[in-house]
């Protein structure tokens, strides 16, 4: 398991900063390295004992308490380093004849460390189970037709129910989406974490979103995980138009705005085909193009669109982490970025994945876009 070796590289390095050279009683050392040692398991546990990387068969409670010691360990490590590295300047400036000294003890200093790193990952995990805000981002278009300036798509991402996020979570989500009043809602993927027999009705309160013209969407690579050709007829049935390399054409008053949709890149694996962006505009007339790809990176750099929507990356979960998350998804991780005239829009996602249920610094949103003239 890839996440695994990770992990274990954590705890070790928690136990050697924190806990090997300290004064602590032989007794509380141990105790310490044990509970440390089963909170790097964590992934382990999930599919050992859950059954599931992805969906451990775990009640909610211990899926929280196991996410918010996870979440905890990350930043017990992140603070350890910043530690050491004063730790190491001012070594290197006594060698260099000051006395510089840490202002307090290790043992002090470490149970600061201990206690602010728990207190992040309760923090962290109630971040990510809130109810999102709406966050509005004007996306400024060139040659922008008047009949579409100030059009509004309200995307939701990554919603992800299943283990901890349920249906009236979700409930509230379609609340303070239709309440924004948008032209039109995407849905670009990993709405699920689960298989319909299960969670059917958890996500009964998609088929209530409402909006001018209607609701589409496409594929994420969890729907893969989880027999997708169960779960596109569910969410066409609520209502969502799940779009597989095909496009939509919304007339305006005569503006032409075209809405294609990819699959997630995961198709490929279990059916041969994947996205393919020239299939999904073919034969689409003249106007402007939405391509919805879950993945930032999942169509070519040179992709002939006017704007792209995308999630998939959660943000990077924790501020420290996206240069992580966005070393594989072509530096995409957060936000609007332009690519060759392409503008696109990474959304941080409006749920999470319970597998790493943590959020710092990086708020889940109900995305709200915009679209503006740069004429104007």
């Amino acid at each position: 398991m890839r996440l695994a070796l990770p992990s274990l590289i954590i705890f070790l390095y928690a136990i050697t900063s924190m806990v090997i050279f300290t004064n602590l009683r032989p007794a509380l050392k141990i105790s310490l390295i044990i509970l440390l040692f089963i909170i790097s398991l964590k992934y382990i546990i999930y599919v050992k004992a859950g059954g599931s990387f992805i969906a451990p068969d775990f009640p909610p409670y211990l899926l929280i308490v196991m996410e918010t010691l996870y979440s905890a360990l990350i930043m017990l490590v992140f603070m350890a380093v910043i530690k050491d590295l004063i730790a190491l300047v001012l070594l290197l400036s006594r060698l260099a004849g000051t006395d510089w000294h840490m202002p307090f003890s290790k043992e002090i200093i470490n149970s600061c460390i201990l206690a602010g790193a728990l207190l992040f990952g309760i923090y962290g995990t109630y971040q990510s189970m809130k109810v999102p805000e709406i966050k509005t981002t004007e996306v400024e278009i060139e040659n922008l037709p008047q009949n579409l300036n100030g059009f509004s798509i309200i995307q939701l991402t990554d919603i992800h129910i299943g283990l901890i996020l349920d249906k009236k979570w979700l409930e509230k989500v379609v609340e303070k989406t239709n309440s924004a009043n948008p032209d039109l809602i995407v849905v670009t993927g990993d709405m699920i974490d689960g298989r319909v027999e299960k969670l059917g009705q958890e996500v009964s309160p998609l088929s209530r979103l409402y909006s001018k013209n209607g609701v589409v969407g496409v594929t994420g690579n969890h729907e893969y995980y989880f027999n997708f050709k169960k779960w596109v007829p569910v969410f066409e049935k609520m209502g969502i138009e799940i779009l597989d390399n095909e496009h939509r054409v919304i007339d305006i008053n005569g503006s032409k705005l075209i809405i294609a949709g990819v699959p997630d890149t995961y198709q490929k694996r279990f059916t041969g085909k994947g996205s393919d962006f020239l299939k999904a505009v073919k034969n689409a007339p003249e106007g402007l193009s939405v391509l919805l790809s879950h993945r930032p990176d999942g169509v070519p750099i040179n992709t002939n669109a006017d704007l792209q929507i995308s999630g998939h990356t959660h943000g990077g979960h924790i501020f420290f982490l996206k240069w992580l998350i966005g070393s594989y998804n072509g530096g995409l991780v957060n936000g609007l970025y332009e690519i060759n005239k392409r503008k696109i829009y990474v959304s941080p996602g409006t749920g999470l994945w319970a597998g790493f249920s943590c959020r710092i610094g990086v708020p889940s949103e109900i995305t709200r876009i915009v679209l503006k003239s740069k004429d104007l």
